[in-house]
C-alpha cells in the first residue's frame, strides 16, 4: 500500500491562510514522506479550465522531479436535480476532468453521484437515482474513450451506503466505473459501528464484497458531538437533537477506533493501491478555525500515523 495526500487539505478552505499551489503541495508531500498526491479537480488546484497544455506538462515534470505520483484526480460531480442544463454542465465537467487525467497520465478519477449536499427535495429519491445513473453512464463512456477509471465514492446523498455503490456500478454496466469505499463514510452511513465488538468482521465482510472493484480509499477522522435542537412544529415542545460530526487529527477520533482492523482488512484482500489522507472539513479549537500551521502539522503527523498502522 502507498500513501497519498488529497490536495484539498491545502486548498485554503479549512484553515486560516492562503491555499498552496499545486507545485507547493507536491514539494510538501515529498518533504513529509508521502508517495503521491491526489489532486482536487477544481479551483484553486487542478481545475481543467485553468490548466493549458504547457501547465499540464509542467505539473507532470514537477511531480516526477520529486518522485511523487499523482494516482487520482478528485472530481466533484453532481448529476442530480431538476435542471437539465446543470446536469449537462456536470457531464461536460466530468469529461474535462477525464481529459485532464489522460494528459497528466493519471489512471483514476474520483466521482460523486450527487455532489456532497442535500439534493432537491421536490424530486423523489428514485428519480434522483435515475438521473445520477444516467449521468454516470455518460461519464463512463468518456472514461472508456480515454482509458481512465472512474471511482464512485460512497458519499451521500443518493449514495447512502456502500451497497448503493455496488448497485449503481451494476446498473451503469461499465467496466470503467469502479469503487472508492472510504472507512469514515462507512461510519457516517451506519454500515459499520465503531463501538461494535465485531469491527474487523464487519469491515472484512464489506471489503471482501468490493475487493474486485476497489481502486481507491480515503481516510480522515472525526468525532460525534451533540448538535442543534430541531423543534417540531406543533409538537407541544418536542424536539430532535441532531448529531454534529467534527473533524479531529487523524487517529484521535472514530477512525482511530477502526484504523488497525481497516488496514488489516485491506491487506487481507490484497489491496496494493493508495490510501489517501484528506483534511476536507473545518476544525475548530476554542471555537476558532485552525491555522495553516495546525493543518500542516496534521499533514506531517498523518503520514507517520498511517505508515505506523501499515507496518504494525
Amino acid at each position: 500500500m502507498k500513501v497519498s495526500l488529497h490536495s484539498v487539505s491545502y486548498s485554503g478552505f479549512f484553515y486560516i491562510g492562503k491555499p498552496l499551489s499545486i507545485e507547493e503541495v507536491i514539494a510538501r508531500v515529498a518533504k513529509y514522506g508521502y508517495d503521491g498526491v491526489e489532486l482536487m479537480a477544481k479551483r484553486p488546484h487542478a481545475s481543467p479550465i485553468d490548466l493549458d497544455s504547457k501547465t499540464r506538462r509542467r505539473i507532470v515534470e514537477e511531480a516526477s522531479s520529486y518522485n511523487v505520483e499523482i494516482p487520482v484526480l478528485a472530481s466533484y460531480t453532481d448529476f442530480s436535480g431538476p435542471d437539465e442544463f446543470r446536469r449537462e454542465l456536470n457531464i461536460l465537467y466530468a469529461k474535462e476532468v477525464i481529459k485532464l487525467a489522460s494528459d497528466l497520465d493519471v489512471k483514476t478519477v474520483r466521482v460523486f453521484a450527487a455532489g456532497m449536499r442535500d439534493v432537491d427535495p421536490s424530486i423523489p429519491y428514485w428519480r434522483q437515482w435515475e438521473l445520477c445513473r444516467d449521468g454516470l453512464k455518460e461519464a463512463s463512456r468518456f472514461a472508456e474513450e480515454y482509458d481512465v477509471i472512474l471511482a464512485l465514492q460512497n458519499h451521500p446523498p443518493i449514495i447512502e451506503s456502500y451497497e448503493d455503490v455496488l448497485s449503481m456500478i451494476d446498473e451503469v454496466g461499465s467496466s470503467n466505473l469502479k469503487a472508492c469505499i472510504d472507512p469514515e463514510l462507512l461510519l457516517w452511513t451506519g454500515d459499520v459501528d465503531p463501538y461494535s465488538d465485531n469491527i474487523e468482521e464487519d469491515l472484512r465482510r464489506i471489503y471482501h464484497r468490493v475487493r474486485d472493484i476497489l481502486v481507491h480509499v480515503h481516510v480522515g477522522d472525526s468525532i460525534e458531538r451533540s448538535g442543534k435542537f430541531i423543534w417540531i412544529q406543533g409538537g407541544g415542545g418536542s424536539a430532535i437533537r441532531a448529531t454534529r460530526l467534527e473533524r479531529v487529527p487523524l487517529g484521535t477520533g472514530l477512525f482511530g477506533r477502526i484504523a488497525k482492523p481497516f488496514i488489516n482488512t485491506l491487506r487481507d484482500i490484497g489491496y496494493d493501491r493508495y490510501v489517501s489522507y484528506e483534511i476536507c472539513s473545518p476544525r475548530y479549537v476554542k471555537h476558532k478555525l485552525v491555522s495553516f500551521e495546525d493543518v500542516d502539522k496534521e499533514v506531517r503527523d498523518g503520514v507517520e500515523y498511517i505508515r505506523s498502522i501499515i507496518s504494525s
